[in-house]
């Protein structure tokens, strides 16, 4: 048995990754039997359609977590706060991974610990052991989590056609950003400047009312991230979705969420390095940068225009 806990602050995103922790576990490390702690029942019973079938999950609230004996294995998201001295009190050895947030910075910085200095410490108290798991796609780290190490295919294009209807005469690109992103956009004529053959795909609550745009409904996590890999462009927000932008192999561009203590432009500029060492070209990574420090929407209008002449 391994329990999980996981403190559901971002909604779908918090959910998303925790469904991806419990199937990389089930897939890799054959484990199969989990008690899932969390504070949403309601998005939990949307998501879970999502787990693996050898993957046993019961949920338990969040807040009785102490009112059951520990497993002595514990996978605990986005660094929730333990009480260690719950888990010191049972003579047996327990085990816990500290997961932290989706991060890129290489250096020590004003709003968190440089995390490859964080990344894989170990530390003891009693019978506990920590260690901690910085899920980022900086070297020396474990890396991010991906639905392609269970998800054994990619679903075919023409799944989508037949369930869908999509327009298959149409050149798809698919838009999942904040909403006050798609006010911009939809300012700069982003929608209805463009083409004749493309169509904008969004998805359920984002609906875009333009003679090229469709709005398809909630998609699995399986079908989103075989989505992409069909369409020309894809616009995607959460890390999760720009996870699964970047294993499509096409481009795209990232809507970051605006922190208020404006750590997201540390974030930015740390991913840009990462997009320029893995052979994006310069213009695209500079619109990288416009898009989300300076709010230069029509940047990427060009770059999409670009694409099309070329």
């Amino acid at each position: 048995m391994t329990d999980l806990y996981c403190d559901i602050i971002d909604n779908y995103w918090d959910m998303a990754f925790a469904i991806k922790v419990i199937n990389t576990y089930t897939f890799e490390k054959k484990e199969q039997s989990f008690r899932f702690f969390s504070n949403n029942r309601d998005l939990y019973d949307v998501f879970s359609k999502n787990l693996l079938e050898s993957a046993q999950v019961t949920y338990y609230n969040l807040s009785e977590v102490q009112s059951y004996t520990p497993s002595s294995k514990i996978l605990n998201l986005f660094e929730i706060e333990i009480h260690y001295s719950f888990l010191e009190s049972f003579e047996f050895p327990i085990h816990l991974t500290d997961f932290t947030y989706f991060s890129l910075e290489a250096k020590d910085w004003i709003y968190k610990p440089w995390i490859i200095e964080y990344h894989d410490k170990i530390s003891t108290h009693s019978n506990l052991t920590v260690k901690h798991f910085s899920v980022s796609l900086l070297n020396f780290t474990w890396g991010a989590f991906s639905e392609k190490i269970y998800q054994t295919k990619i679903l075919e294009k023409e799944y989508f056609l037949e369930k869908y209807h999509l327009n298959t005469n149409k050149k798809w690109i698919s838009v999942f950003c904040y909403p006050e992103t798609q006010s911009e956009l939809e300012k700069t004529w982003f929608f209805e400047s463009f083409w004749d053959d493309y169509i904008f795909l969004s998805f359920w609550k984002q609906v875009l009312s333009y003679k090229n745009s469709m709005t398809l409904p909630f998609l699995s996590m399986q079908e989103y991230a075989s989505l992409l890999h069909y369409c020309e462009w894809n616009i995607v927000r959460w890390e999760n979705s720009m996870i699964n932008a970047m294993e499509s192999w096409k481009p795209f561009y990232w809507d970051i969420y605006k922190e208020n203590n404006g750590a997201h432009r540390e974030k930015i500029h740390d991913f840009c390095e990462y997009l320029k060492l893995n052979w994006y070209w310069d213009e695209y990574v500079r619109a990288q940068k416009l898009w989300n420090l300076e709010y230069k929407y029509g940047v990427v209008h060009k770059i999409f225009t670009q694409k099309k002449e070329s």
